[in-house]
């Protein structure tokens, strides 16, 4: 029974994850299914990860059959509402129309209703050897659609950079990024 309790133990001692500290290592980033969100945002979204990564001192991998760490990027999109969007008030061109000393600003058309999209970055990153996961965290943003802070390819930056800067500290919870 002793050799098994100290076999088990020199097996944690030359594991990378010893307790909850993960040490640098190669990693592949590999998308979750989701039947829900479109190839192209997924690959967006697994490709802004892989960028985020070369920052850390892990490297990333193209094949998760020969890398230490599999990360798995899973992301989900929904529509919540809508809101106006367009030129701000005071910088606005308005038409003016002039009735006697009266004047009638009318709008210029210039705002639109845009789609506020629940954009959702989990990713999970666990041993390739055994798929012990060895951290998770999630990130949210609300962006409208069809704006330049809304362009998936920002979204996915945004999100996978405050992500990613705790990794591999846990985090205390979901963040919420602006």
């Amino acid at each position: 029974m002793y050799v098994l309790l100290f076999a088990a133990f020199a097996a944690l001692l030359q594991s990378p994850v010893v307790g909850s500290v993960v040490k640098p290592g190669t990693i592949a980033i590999v998308p979750a299914e989701s039947p829900t969100t479109s190839p192209a945002v997924t690959k967006t979204f697994t490709d802004a990860v892989q960028r985020t990564l070369l920052r850390t001192p892990f490297l990333p991998l193209p094949d998760p059959n020969h890398s230490l760490y599999v990360a798995k990027v899973e992301v989900s999109q929904t529509q919540r509402g809508v809101v106006r969007s367009g030129n701000d008030r005071s910088d606005r061109r308005a038409m003016a129309a002039g009735l006697g000393g009266l004047s009638l600003t009318l709008p210029s058309g210039k705002d639109q209703l845009r789609g506020l999209i629940v954009t959702r970055l989990g990713v999970t990153v666990s041993l390739r050897s055994d798929n012990h996961v060895v951290w998770s965290g999630q990130a949210t943003t609300v962006r409208a659609s069809g704006t330049r802070t809304g362009d998936p390819s920002v979204v996915a930056m945004a999100l996978s950079d405050a992500l990613l800067t705790w990794f591999p500290r846990q985090l205390p919870g979901p963040l919420s990024v602006p």
